[in-house]
């Protein structure tokens, strides 16, 4: 059935109807679980519940719009559920090794990660700014969850307060672009843009509050100062999580903002090409001068995020040009591919970070010192990440920063090529510094580093280890069918 040229089919909800009936079922069955039991129910039944969810996603592969036109259902919408259940399994694998007790931390997850499936698929202004609050509140709380811990609760504070702050300004460009057009939905908020021919001032200044709201969301500078703080207070296990799904769920929101975007070409010259073009080369230069002069790996690796989150706007600086189609299909490819390997790389560097933290008692460089001659595997999949995080061949991270430059290449984007060649240059000395603190420097006696026996690379750790270093390596070498099948969704 449809209505206003909009199907109202609930099939493509599916996999959000299966996240929000399991989800409750979840929590009915751990008030009837000891403590423990109600942990292996919540992680179990989390799992199961992700796995069931991409099975739903995958077995509609339909396109059009639903629910008169508040969902998308496309190759963008089932690739972003595919890739944000892989990073709820794996981080949850990892909350395992810190809150094996606690079975809240896996549901504050799962809640996340279904407000994830939502945005994937929205297809109007409503419908993401309640999905960007379904993703953002469970992450606030996971924040504090260390309810004694100090860095902890300011962690959580700053994330509440600045993510607040955040929404409201998004919100407020939302309610400027209502009042200019009329209209909710993406596509209909730009063909009215695209018919004025006034106000200016009034359309540059609502899409900058859209683009400063989402900016917050994937720690795009100015509006990045939460992130190293969070990332640094919150459990390691948890800002794993931080690194990889809201971050990806942000560049999914602004995806679809993008079209909304397009029509922005003031009488100045401001466009939306030039908006795109200087948050890239800000974000991406200032995240990796500010990591040079970190001493915690947790800060460290902040300050990368917010560096690769510059190289992944090239892409969108790219498709702020209004492509042709051949060209709008290699830089969307080179964006969703890049989030793909950024996914398994920055959750390994991570799982390292949190093994040498539960092993040694801290992740600053010190209790890296001499990794590599006390726990070889550990320090050589630490390294194999780093180097994947600055784009060498022949690890994944190359072929993503590749797939990126290509499509500037292509797009006669010189000037910023030229400046993500040059950041790459730049981070390759902060995360050699780690490197070399790990094989050519022995531990230090009078830190007192603890060497706990009862951490050991244990068969979870082994199981993670391996599902975030293979592709790694693999989509280094053999990338073809993963670039070719994002290619064909579109």
């Amino acid at each position: 059935m449809s209505m206003g040229g909009a199907n109202v089919d609930l099939i493509p909800l599916l996999p959000e109807v299966i996240y929000a009936g399991g989800f409750l079922a979840l929590i009915v069955f751990g008030l009837f679980f000891r403590k423990n039991r109600g942990t292996i129910t919540a992680v179990c039944g989390s799992i199961l519940l992700v796995v069931v969810a991409v099975l739903a996603a995958i077995s509609d592969m339909s396109v059009g719009l639903y629910l008169f036109g508040s969902v998308v259902q496309d190759g963008a919408t089932v690739f972003f559920r595919i890739l944000f259940s892989l990073a709820a399994m794996i981080s949850a694998g990892l909350l395992l090794f810190r809150f094996s007790q606690d079975a809240e931390p896996f549901l504050l997850l799962l809640a996340s990660v279904m407000g994830m499936f939502l945005l994937a698929g929205a297809g109007d202004i409503v419908t993401l700014f309640v999905a960007l609050e379904v993703v953002s509140i469970p992450s606030y709380v996971l924040a504090g969850y260390k309810r004694n811990d100090v860095r902890s609760g300011e962690a959580a504070l700053k994330y509440v307060l600045y993510g607040a702050l955040s929404s409201g300004i998004m919100l407020f460009g939302f309610s400027y672009l209502y009042g200019l057009t009329g209209d909710t939905s993406f596509v209909g908020i730009s063909a009215q843009l695209s018919a004025r021919t006034a106000n200016d001032i009034a359309m540059l200044a609502s899409l900058l509050l859209v683009l400063i709201g989402i900016g917050y969301k994937i720690a795009m500078v100015p509006v990045h100062f939460w992130c190293p703080d969070v990332y640094e207070g919150s459990p390691t296990a948890v800002t794993a999580f931080f690194s990889v799904a809201p971050k990806a769920a942000g560049f999914a929101a602004l995806y679809r903002l993008m079209v909304v975007f397009l029509p922005l070409e003031t009488q100045h010259g401001v466009s939306a090409v030039l908006l795109f073009t200087i948050a890239s080369a800000v974000t991406m230069t200032f995240g990796n001068l500010g990591a040079i002069w970190q001493t915690s790996l947790k800060r460290l690796l902040a300050y990368s995020s917010i560096a690769h989150a510059g190289y992944i706007l090239m892409g969108f600086a790219v498709l702020a040009t209004d492509p042709s189609p051949d060209l709008y299909r290699d830089a969307s490819t080179a964006i969703f591919f890049y989030l793909a390997v950024y996914l398994f790389m920055n959750l390994g560097a991570f799982f390292v970070v949190d093994f040498v933290e539960r092993r040694r008692g801290g992740e600053t460089f010190e209790y890296f010192r001499g990794l590599g001659k006390t726990d070889t595997i550990p320090a050589l999949l630490l390294a194999v990440f780093l180097f994947s995080l600055t784009g060498l061949p022949p690890l994944a991270g190359f072929v993503g920063k590749f797939l990126l430059f290509a499509a500037l290449v292509k797009g006669k984007m010189f000037g910023l090529a030229i400046i993500g060649i040059a950041n790459t240059v730049i981070s390759l000395y902060y995360y050699v510094r780690v490197i070399r603190e790990m094989y050519l420097n022995d531990p230090d006696p009078e830190l007192g580093i603890r060497i706990d026996s009862g951490v050991r690379m244990t068969r979870l750790a082994a199981v993670l280890a391996l599902v975030t270093v293979v592709p790694t390596l693999a989509l280094g070498l053999w990338w073809g069918p993963l670039a070719n099948w994002i290619n064909a969704q579109f």
